[in-house]
């Protein structure tokens, strides 16, 4: 099998995993021999896995965005809630596979005769039906939702930003803590703050937030208040806090590489174990930062 990409070992492969690291876009793991193991929520973004043997192992909520997965031994595997868009199955075994909360596309080959609705997988993608769907924490960033069913969907904490919703049916759907922007497209008649959204933009109101885990690298949040804010293991890299009112937030092991903290407001914040390289001080400081000892 010709492949370009070099091939990881997979012993490495699974102590980055259990050292916490989940990254893994565009490695190259073709016929590896990972039956059983447990890789859940890691991303496998456009990696090539031709004929990688995943059989009865646990891959909840894994992300194989635009992976090739051709032929690929996937019987009994555990891929609930795993995104599957832009991902090639093709002559993939996927005998007893649980595919059930699961995302796929236009984009996404499945082996012939498949059928994922009948795995209760989610077809994203305008005019569909995904009424009562459960896409809590859901990655739906710049999609196409317009005219879909979400009538009592639970999107809890989906990622919702630059997304198109409008003429959705948004009735009775748990939208609480979903992220928004201002590129975020509901109808006009739609009351998102009613929704209980969080708007992930500049000034915005995030008292409180619930925001562990959040996929955050780069935003703008210059002048938001996140006072109190569970940012726990939030991805803030990049992200401009500058102004912005942090006190009393938690931010442990968040990773802020980079993140612009000028004139911030960090009094009683936690940042035990977060990362703060490069990271620019409240007072403008560019040095490394020891921000575990809040300051006024």
């Amino acid at each position: 099998m010709t492949n370009d990409k070099p091939l990881m070992d997979i012993h490495q492969l699974l102590t980055r995993y259990a050292q916490g690291e989940r990254l893994f876009s565009k490695v190259n793991l073709c016929e590896a021999h990972l039956s059983g193991s447990n890789l859940s929520r890691a991303v496998f973004r456009d990696a090539s896995l031709q004929e990688i043997n995943l059989s009865s192992a646990y891959l909840r909520r894994t992300d194989f965005r635009g992976a090739d997965l051709k032929g690929a031994d996937l019987r009994g595997a555990y891929l609930k809630g795993a995104d599957l868009r832009g991902t090639d199955l093709r002559w993939a075994d996927m005998g007893a596979t649980d595919i059930s909360n699961a995302l796929y596309n236009s984009q996404t080959q499945f082996p012939v005769g498949f059928d994922p609705n009948g795995r209760n997988a989610y077809a994203i993608a305008p005019n569909a039906d995904l009424s009562l769907a459960y896409l809590y924490k859901a990655d739906l960033r710049w999609t196409k939702l317009t005219h879909t069913n979400l009538a009592q969907a639970y999107l809890y904490r989906a990622d919702l930003r630059s997304a198109d919703l409008r003429g959705a049916n948004l009735s009775e759907a748990n939208l609480h803590s979903a992220l928004c922007n201002p590129d975020t497209g509901f109808d006009e008649e739609f009351d998102a703050n009613s929704a209980g959204v969080y708007w992930i933009c500049p000034q915005s109101s995030l008292v409180d937030a619930a925001l562990s885990g959040a996929r955050l690298s780069g935003v703008d949040l210059s002048g938001a208040n996140l006072s109190g804010a569970d940012l726990t293991r939030a991805d803030l890299s990049r992200a401009n806090l500058e102004n912005t009112n942090l006190r009393g937030a938690n931010l442990t092991g968040a990773n802020l590489l980079g993140a612009n903290l000028f004139g911030a407001k960090i009094t009683d914040a936690e940042f035990a174990e977060a990362d703060l390289q490069g990271a620019i001080a409240p007072d403008g400081s560019s040095a490394l930062i020891d921000l575990q000892k809040p300051t006024p």
